[in-house]
């Protein structure tokens, strides 16, 4: 279904039903207030964020979208942070993600024998990802490198015959080639900064799709937040919640179309 088609009177309406269960409000004042303390090493860390957490799921409790929870969020939250000035980091602005992206090209192989994770990186992928998939093909070679050391042990003791050791060399030579022929472009892939225009509080669901297409998102387990890179639209109009309603398959239509 194309992005026009997805904008139709009736879908509209589903793309807003979607919108009202997933998303919970604006927070871009309390977002901005909490990393510009930041940057003035001011102490937020889990207390902060154990009361933001208790505040929004208050909010998500009451329904309110006046403004006025998001007033009382910031004038409680605002007293602690000032009651806490210290000299360590705050770990919040470290653990946003997805604040740069990284363009990765693999090309497409006939039967490629790589590791999962490097199937995966075509295309855009998140820095903390980027990181996990380096992490996790390094940790593949040296697998792979003892499985060849196994094999000649298993050699030497008359366990297997040189045909099969061979064999399973060779296999094994080529998966290691492959992963560390690929290795070098992932490790240097290049970022691109994103413009984050508003802080929205929305479901653990909604966030998890967001982080799959490439969005800025965070969480700290129970709050959880998408930074959203337009601001001029109403939600329900972002290409993003057009293709997240059209892989759920609940568009006019559709398998699972949702009934209004």
């Amino acid at each position: 279904m194309s992005i026009a088609d997805s904008n139709s009177e009736k879908n509209q309406t589903i793309k807003e039903k979607f919108v009202d269960r997933e998303v919970f409000g604006n927070i871009s004042s309390l977002m901005e207030r909490i990393i510009k303390c930041e940057k003035k090493e001011v102490s937020i860390e889990r207390d902060i964020l154990g009361s933001m957490t208790t505040l929004m799921e208050d909010i998500i409790k009451s329904g309110r979208k006046d403004g006025s929870a998001e007033r009382e969020v910031l004038e409680r939250t605002g007293a602690l942070m000032e009651s806490i000035k210290g000299d360590k980091d705050c770990e919040l602005f470290n653990e946003i993600e997805n604040l740069y992206k990284y363009r990765i090209d693999i090309p497409e192989m006939k039967d490629m024998k790589v590791h999962e994770k490097v199937k995966s990186c075509r295309g855009d992928v998140l820095e903390k990802e980027r990181e996990r998939v380096i992490k996790e093909i390094k940790e593949k070679i040296a697998e792979l490198k003892g499985e060849e050391n196994f094999s000649e042990m298993i050699l030497a003791d008359g366990e297997i015959s040189e045909e099969t050791n061979r064999v399973n060399q060779a296999d094994i030579d080529e998966r290691i080639a492959e992963l560390e022929k690929y290795l070098p472009g992932i490790e240097n892939a290049s970022g691109e900064m994103q413009e984050i225009c508003e802080w929205i509080h929305v479901s653990n669901f909604l966030h998890d799709k967001l982080r799959e297409k490439g969005h800025t998102v965070w969480n700290d387990d129970k709050v959880y937040v998408w930074g959203r890179t337009s601001t001029w639209q109403a939600v329900l109009f972002d290409d993003v919640i057009s293709e997240i309603c059209n892989d759920m398959e609940i568009l006019e239509g559709q398998k699972d179309e949702w009934k209004i």
